[in-house]
């Protein structure tokens, strides 16, 4: 009996790490403004037929989306569409239909939550507007702690709540790696991931694959964490800085 126990713990470990990003769980704006697209035109709705919205996304270009690989993992292009242009999430704006979907090769939910990033490719581009913009990817790792960052997304206002009708949007601070780990402790924050948080600000259900900002440039994609601005839990993201390649390897000839 003394030789399952550890098997038993690690067994048990997973299993809450990996509801965390369960869609209809705890995906993780808590706090925050009231936004309009206008302000944040490269976050975009992803949607399921006879749903609706269920995660956020990106502009990487009039044609790309990144977003968060549990987003992606068993969808089908034809079940999903994109609405970009609306500070509403379920009207207004404009519709594009899914050409692919592309969860990173390497996520799996089963054992550490890493490399949780994907794209879909709309069948059409998006029309260029003050209210759909695609947003450059970060360059450098200049990101450092306490820096500010800007969320946005259409995501719970707090934990099992309704989701919210308008945009929302968050500013958080990162938060060091190290400080991370200690937080989440029952976690490994691996290479590819990052952390971010704020008093009473945070995302939440919802918000999903929606991005983080820094500097002016697409950083984060919001990933998982314990709860919605819990005090002292941070929020992960997956860096677009150290999956960068990845991403361009499939949308860099689109991307200016």
């Amino acid at each position: 009996m003394a030789s399952l126990l550890p098997s038993l713990v690690y067994f048990i470990v997973l299993f809450n790490c990996c509801k965390l990003v369960t869609p209809s769980t705890d995906e993780r704006i808590v706090g925050g403004y009231d936004d309009t697209i206008e302000n944040v035109p490269y976050t975009v709705s992803l949607n399921k037929i006879g749903f609706g919205h269920f995660c956020g996304g990106t502009l990487i270009s009039f044609e790309w989306v990144l977003t968060a690989a549990h987003c992606l993992v068993g969808e089908t292009p034809d079940d999903l569409y994109v609405r970009a242009g609306s500070t509403y999430k379920n009207k207004g704006g404009t519709i594009r239909k899914v050409q692919r979907v592309i969860p990173h090769e390497r996520y799996s939910k089963e054992i550490n939550l890493d490399f949780d990033i994907g794209l879909v490719q709309l069948k059409r581009p998006l029309p260029a507007s003050d209210y759909i913009d695609w947003i450059p990817l970060i360059m450098y790792d200049t990101t450092r702690p306490g820096n500010e960052c800007i969320i946005s997304g259409w995501g719970t206002t707090k934990q099992k709540e309704t989701q919210f009708q308008l945009l929302k949007s968050a500013v958080v601070q990162i938060v060091s790696k190290n400080a991370c780990q200690r937080a989440l402790y029952r976690k490994v924050i691996t290479r590819n991931m990052m952390c971010a948080g704020a008093q009473k600000h945070d995302a939440c259900q919802g918000d999903s694959g929606g991005p983080m900002i820094c500097t002016g440039r697409l950083t984060g994609v919001v990933s998982w964490g314990e709860g919605c601005a819990t005090i002292g839990k941070p929020g992960v993201y997956t860096s677009v800085f150290e999956l960068r390649s990845w991403i361009l390897d499939y949308a860099g000839s689109y991307l200016n």
